[in-house]
């Protein structure tokens, strides 16, 4: 009876002591796990190229190339390219791939519009010093910004942020901290923790991701006119997480799906997109001087 009774509590410190093996190694797995994607996360979330290989005058526009501070000390390069007579100012947020040279079709565009633009290069991308992650690209906008209005030429209550891809949860949070007139949102998901865990299946991997980039928390709380457009082909971001952020969105909100992909350059391809931009900032008032209406613009 003695023997089998110190049988059984030998088995069971052996039991504990397995499980305590188990616990440290799944804790162990999770650690290694989480490292590994934090790696990769640098490696793959942000794409820079630091060599700049045009420039607007490659389109024939004049731009003043700029170079300003952020609150932690990066020095980031900005272009400045005025319109003539322009009322509205419009701040770009890039997504993760390249530099400033990929940028010149947006800026051919809104400069077609009469729209002055300022656009920016990331902490890490182009001639800016660093390197790129979740927090630091928040202070690049705010810097940006901080910059752009110190400018006597622009009218600081005309200020428009534009987001494009991992540039909409940048710009919706300089929503949140600073005065912009208005925000246009293109091709973003609504998280990217939500993302990796649609790419991810069922493996909870969203949990291992250390960057979130949480569009649809901000679009919640911003009440100054958007319009949120994505792609209907978008084989990177699917068209259902823009419309996602379009339903969650706080009013007044605006939607423009249209025919194309992830990269496919609206701005090139769209007419619609144009009549959408003029018929936005004229409801809305944003390319005059008076007051905001907070309606619905007419399709």
């Amino acid at each position: 009876m003695e023997k089998t009774d110190a049988t059984i509590i030998k088995f069971k410190g052996r039991k504990r002591h397995n499980l305590k093996i188990v616990v440290i190694t799944l804790i162990l797995v999770v650690l290694v796990a989480k490292v590994m994607i934090f790696i990769s996360e640098e490696k793959n979330l942000y794409i820079p190229d630091k060599k700049v290989t045009l420039t607007p005058q490659n389109i024939n526009l004049n731009y003043e190339d700029l170079y300003f501070k952020t609150e932690d000390g990066q020095s980031l390069n900005g272009w400045f390219i005025p319109t003539k007579g322009a009322t509205i100012t419009l701040l770009y947020c890039s997504g993760r791939g390249g530099n400033l040279s990929d940028t010149l079709p947006q800026i051919r565009f809104f400069n077609g519009m009469g729209i002055n633009v300022f656009d920016f290069d990331y902490r890490g991308y182009g001639n800016s010093s660093g390197s790129p992650n979740e927090q630091g690209l928040y202070k690049d906008v705010r810097a940006a910004y901080d910059f752009l209005i110190t400018r006597k030429d622009i009218n600081k209550d005309k200020i428009v942020v534009y987001g494009k891809s991992l540039g909409v949860p940048i710009a919706a949070d300089l929503c949140l901290n600073r005065k912009v007139v208005a925000a246009i949102f293109e091709g973003s998901f609504p998280s990217l923790r939500t993302y990796v865990s649609d790419m991810g299946g069922f493996l909870p991997i969203q949990w291992l991701v250390s960057e979130k980039f949480d569009t649809i928390s901000r679009v919640k709380k911003i009440h100054i006119p958007k319009l949120i457009v994505h792609g209907m082909d978008d084989e990177v971001v699917p068209f259902p997480e823009g419309r996602f952020i379009f339903n969650e969105a706080a009013l007044p909100k605006e939607f423009l799906p249209y025919d194309g992909g992830h990269d496919d350059d609206i701005y090139i391809t769209s007419d619609a997109f144009k009549d959408k931009l003029n018929k936005f900032f004229q409801h809305y008032d944003i390319s005059s001087t008076s007051s905001q209406k907070t309606g619905p613009a007419e399709n």
